[in-house]
């Protein structure tokens, strides 16, 4: 076994879940609600919330050789356990050190590092201050001209950062490429009381219908202009792959896998007629013709589409830095909603439904000042890469009235209003959303999938 394959099998051994994932949620609602990452001109896109921190530099031979190398890179290396493709990045020295720095109100922000390539950048930083115990930032990123980017998510990528330390925000691009100039902006605020002004008791009940939009004003402001060198923006490597495969009689297309430094895309389309549901999600993972498996994305963006397209484009762990004579895609389930469960009906008040995602089950509604609040169990997903996030998406942001009027599900929750009993702890969750000043006894729901194909035998399609 070669350094490399010593180092990602100490990376699976490492990779366990968070254990106290749904405190961790909600510490992170309470706390951060406007700080999350941003979607600008997506149309559909799966979120994981949760970033997963594990120290490889003190254990990992090739890490700790390429911080040896380049100075610094150490407390770098630390920072993007998060990512596999950002680790194996630092590893290869695909780094850009840079040296900014900006004090005002007695904060410093200093910009340090990017790892930039066709689509994405990732901005490390550093927030530091006496007399503050946290400092928390909100980011944003444009053109340097100030022009918003096109379509694109961004958003930090740590939260709880002890002042000081180093920290990362990362913006990706879905369409377009990253241009050579952009300008990143941070917004510093801070949760100590002593800072905080007075704020009135919220009623718990109206802040699940009005989620609070209290918004401090930012202790200070700063504002980078990033150059990026070409050196670190290296070409993407593009395979054709065209080929259309079977699952569950239905028909998917592979039409591309592009992989750049930071991730893997792999391009997908449904324009099948003949299939008579609609390709939710594609669950795979990329593996090597020796053996080395690359998951899905899990921190960050999933998948994106754009309006009208039945191309959907999945993210996996990138095998940029790996050679391989063939790169396989491993297709181990799919999730699917048929043609004509595209909404479902409920009535909220004899708890009648039409047909409910597979496994799903309508716990009721309850009739409240500001509208209904209903609530769902669905069975968690053991099978799944992403096992350490039990939960998933049951329905669809849009709901209809009776008359075919549209309205949006504003916020959900996996906790509080659900109980489930013990027994059940470990193979269903719970799941709650207002339908803010909806007081019709009728709602019909878009339903995120209708049912789950699980492969009884890995279908593999060869890439390259």
């Amino acid at each position: 076994m070669n350094r490399m394959e010593e180092y990602a099998a100490l990376q699976a051994d490492l990779a366990q879940s968070v254990p106290t994932l749904d405190q961790a949620l909600s510490r992170a609602e309470t706390r951060l609600r406007r700080r999350n990452r941003r979607i600008y001109k997506a149309v559909s896109s799966f979120a994981a919330c949760f970033a997963l921190f594990v120290v490889l530099v003190n254990f990992c031979a090739p890490v700790a050789y390429a911080c040896s190398k380049v100075p610094g890179l150490r407390e770098l290396a630390e920072a993007v356990t998060f990512s596999r493709s950002l680790t194996d990045a630092v590893n290869n020295e695909y780094v850009q050190p840079i040296a900014l720095e900006q004090t005002q109100n007695g904060i410093t922000a200093s910009v340090e590092y990017l790892i930039v390539d066709q689509k994405q950048v990732n901005v490390f930083y550093r927030l530091s201050a006496d007399g503050y115990n946290t400092l928390d930032s909100e980011v944003d990123f444009c053109r340097a001209d100030g022009e918003r980017l096109g379509s694109c998510s961004w958003g930090p990528n740590d939260y709880d950062v002890p002042v000081g330390k180093l920290q990362s925000a990362t913006i990706e691009l879905f369409e377009g490429e990253v241009p050579g100039q952009m300008r990143f902006t941070i917004d510093v605020f801070t949760r100590d009381a002593d800072h905080l002004p007075p704020m009135e008791p919220v009623n718990v009940q109206d802040e699940f219908f009005y989620p609070s939009h209290w918004e401090p004003s930012p202790l200070a402001t700063f504002t980078f202009l990033l150059e990026f060198d070409p050196t670190f923006t290296a070409s993407a490597k593009i395979y054709p792959i065209n080929q259309t495969v079977e699952l569950e009689g239905k028909l998917v297309t592979l039409e591309q896998m592009e992989v750049y430094p930071t991730h893997l895309r792999l391009i997908v389309s449904d324009d099948h007629p003949e299939n008579e549901a609609w390709l939710q999600r594609l669950f795979f993972y990329i593996e090597t013709d020796w053996g080395m498996k690359f998951e899905t994305e899990r921190n960050g963006t999933v998948s994106f589409s754009v309006t009208g397209s039945r191309e959907t484009t999945y993210r996996a762990d990138s095998t940029y830095f790996y050679k391989a004579n063939h790169l396989r895609v491993v297709i181990t389930a799919a999730e699917w909603l048929n043609k004509d469960m595209e909404t479902t009906y409920v009535n909220l008040v004899t708890g009648e439904t039409g047909p409910l995602p597979e496994g799903v089950e309508f716990l009721g509604a309850q009739k409240e000042e500001h509208g209904w609040i209903l609530s769902f169990k669905g069975k968690q997903r053991k099978w799944s890469s992403d096992a350490d996030v039990v939960s998933h998406q049951l329905f669809s942001h849009g709901y209809l009235d009776a008359e075919g009027n549209e309205a949006d599900i504003r916020s959900w929750t996996t906790t509080g209003f659900v109980e489930l009993p013990e027994e059940e702890w470990d193979t269903h969750f719970g799941e709650s959303f207002p339908l803010v000043d909806y007081y019709e006894d009728e709602v019909w729901l878009k339903p995120q999938y209708s049912h789950v194909w699980l492969a009884e035998n890995e279908l593999v399609v060869t890439v390259q």
